[in-house]
């Protein structure tokens, strides 16, 4: 778990840079979990995606399967990169 929480505030430190100022004005990211919609643990990435994305100015996205099936996982992940968003970020559901 604290392995996971390192990674997350890395990725979001290199995706707000260290300047404090917007760098994504206008871009668009979708963050694809594995977590199914039991995980409440889940809704404090979903709240810091979203402080994120108003900190730089990019639209942000969460999404995950409802029931944490890795088949519809990856079905999801499809949609997201059919949707031409700038960035997809992803979990590993069994590193």
């Amino acid at each position: 778990m604290k392995k996971t929480l390192i990674a997350f505030a890395t990725a979001a430190i290199a995706f707000t840079g260290l300047s404090g100022t917007a760098v994504a004005d206008g871009e668009r990211f979708v963050l694809v979990s594995h977590a199914p919609d039991s995980d409440s643990w889940w809704n404090t990435i979903k709240n810091g995606l979203a402080l994120a994305g108003e900190h730089v100015g990019a639209e942000v996205e969460y999404r995950n399967p409802p029931t944490g099936d890795i088949a519809d996982m990856a079905r999801i992940i499809e949609q997201a990169a059919a949707s031409n968003p700038d960035g997809i970020i992803t979990t590993l559901a069994d590193p």
